[in-house]
């Protein structure tokens, strides 16, 4: 009597034990309509979305720059990535923060050679804030370009026209049109001591 209530208990262990693993299956189990469901949130042509970013670049452990986006979206066909509401930080070789940049939409070639931001962009860098339409950031000759109005502020100036052009490398910008420049020599004194 005692082996058919050993194989009575061994079937019993048995079947508990069917029942456990057939209840995680069916918990983890997910149909591949609800999968379809979670892929079709993707709009079209989008291979990886992400929300709420904030990505820090470092080379030697030392930051470089810093990404905080409400959305990114790659889109591996197109071979470009997209960001929403940004703000993008700049730090030197030493890692202080150099200047910033805010806009509302921008989007990054494959290679990162070439970035377009656009909607109410602002850079401010070394006491001067620039606000424009839409820039464009080229790696190949290191330029910032635009052919929209800008405007350049600093503590005594105020500087308006359209287009700009600037060599990161030279550092010098240039605005090719309907320049028109207010100078506030008091402020200048002010702003330097």
């Amino acid at each position: 009597m005692t082996l058919f209530k050993t194989r009575n208990f061994l079937l019993l262990l048995a079947l508990l034990l069917a029942g456990f693993l057939a209840a995680i299956v069916l918990i983890r189990y997910r149909s591949p309509v609800k999968l379809a469901e979670v892929a079709n949130v993707l709009p079209s042509g989008v291979d990886l979305a992400l929300q709420d970013i904030n990505y820090t670049h470092t080379e030697g452990g030392v930051a470089r720059w810093r990404l905080v986006a409400k959305q990114v979206e790659h889109r591996a066909l197109e071979k470009v990535t997209a960001l929403r509401d940004l703000q993008v930080t700049f730090y030197d070789v030493k890692g202080a923060e150099q200047g910033a940049l805010k806009a509302h939409t921008g989007q990054v070639n494959a290679d990162y050679s070439v970035v377009e931001v656009r909607g109410e962009v602002e850079v401010v860098s070394s006491g001067y804030t620039l606000q424009t339409d839409y820039l464009t950031y080229r790696q190949q000759d290191r330029s910032i370009r635009t052919d929209a109005p800008v405007r350049l502020v600093s503590a005594g100036l105020t500087l308006d026209g359209v287009g700009m052009d600037l060599d990161l490398d030279t550092k010098r910008l240039q605005i090719p049109a309907r320049v028109h420049a207010i100078v506030y020599p008091d402020r200048m004194k002010k702003g330097s001591s």
